[in-house]
């Protein structure tokens, strides 16, 4: 048999099957693709294969996401009055929504945080109360189908190099992204559980619809989103009576229809992965060790004992901006060494290239991958 294709090599992995080699693949986002064409007017769908194939990576586009409307469409008794304040480059867009029984406001602001990249958070949040859930469930016109041209786009570029793996969030980042204050979602469960599982189950419900639609466009995996309930943030116990619950059931909706779930945490996640081990999850990355996360690799690979694919492991903050190829190459050479005939393996970034990332430490680590990489 020969080689196989990036595509069925990546395929293979999430599937826990026998591969060639450890592949290696870093989280590369917009800003990357922007910052290497060196123009904010690049078609980050159509070109970020370019950048993984210049540095030898397997290639796991992500790119290529779906629009989500979380307060739309809008509908006979649900109007939006939309306005944007711009102030330099940043930007802040304030909704209101009007109803035939009330108003609702939220708020998002747009940061630049580098030259390629920007911050995009909601600032004030629509459901304040729970008349303002009332007032949503009520009027939220049905949504409708995304659309997913982008994803065939990527599916055309990537071709049998390797998979597309656009974003999704997860049941819990889904809520506390879009639609209440975490801190109140956080209390809801604990003081409010009835209200606390109306919520989670109204979005949870209405959100397989537009999942579903990168399903049906024929993505290879679905990058999960599911840092915002972290280990600095909730305990495992909280996380298991509260959150997996909803996690299971999107993860079980999505691998039942055999696309492989990338479940992230690119933070503190110690005490929550004995927790994750037990959603069945497909993969799971990002492994970010201390300072800016808790994992300890070994520990994890030993909780998910095989049955899950562990990916990352390697600091993009620090280590690829500001080590030594030295110094790269030998964090690589621990991590493969750590991780070789224990379980399967995706060598990668704890979260995505940030500008100003020097070209010569990325080929460093490619290189260094591509020495200890062999099985």
């Amino acid at each position: 048999m020969g080689e196989p294709s990036g595509r069925e090599r990546l395929l293979r992995i999430f599937r826990q099957e026998q591969v060639d080699r450890i592949p290696v693949s870093p989280f590369i986002h917009a800003n990357y693709v922007k910052e290497f064409f060196g123009t904010h007017e690049v078609d980050w769908v159509a070109r970020t294969p370019e950048v993984y194939r210049h540095f030898g990576f397997d290639l796991i586009h992500r790119n290529c996401s779906l629009a989500y409307e979380p307060y739309g469409p809008g509908g006979a008794q649900w109007s939006l009055e939309v306005h944007r304040e711009q102030a330099g480059r940043d930007e802040t867009t304030s909704t209101v929504i009007h109803t035939p029984e009330g108003e609702l406001a939220c708020r998002e602001a747009l940061r630049w945080v580098y030259e390629y990249d920007a911050e995009v958070s909601p600032v004030e949040y629509p459901l304040k109360s729970q008349a303002d859930f009332r007032l949503m469930r009520k009027f939220l016109p049905e949504p409708t189908d995304a659309d997913a041209g982008d994803i065939g786009r990527a599916l055309e570029a990537v071709g049998e190099d390797g998979v597309v793996a656009p974003w999704i969030q997860g049941a819990f980042n889904l809520v506390a992204y879009y639609y209440r204050k975490l801190d109140d979602l956080l209390v809801d469960a604990l003081t409010d559980p009835a209200f606390y599982r109306e919520v989670m189950r109204f979005f949870l419900e209405r959100y397989k619809r537009f999942v579903q639609a990168h399903i049906d466009a024929g993505v290879d995996c679905l990058s999960y989103g599911a840092n915002i309930a972290n280990g600095k943030l909730v305990s495992s116990e909280f996380f298991r009576e509260h959150i997996w619950p909803y996690e299971k059931e999107l993860v079980d909706f999505i691998q039942g229809q055999g696309v492989p779930v990338l479940f992230h945490n690119c933070g503190y996640a110690r005490k929550l992965i004995p927790v994750y081990a037990t959603l069945g999850l497909r993969a799971y990355e990002s492994l970010t060790p201390p300072p800016y996360g808790d994992t300890s690799l070994a520990e994890a690979v030993e909780a998910f004992g095989g049955r899950t694919t562990l990916m990352g492991g390697i600091d993009q903050l620090d280590l690829l901006r500001k080590g030594s190829s030295r110094d790269i190459e030998q964090t690589v050479k621990r991590v493969l060494d750590t991780v070789r005939g224990r379980v399967p393996f995706v060598l990668g970034t704890t979260d995505y290239f940030n500008d100003g990332t020097p070209r010569d430490k990325v080929r460093a680590f490619a290189e260094a991958a591509r020495r200890f990489g062999p099985l």
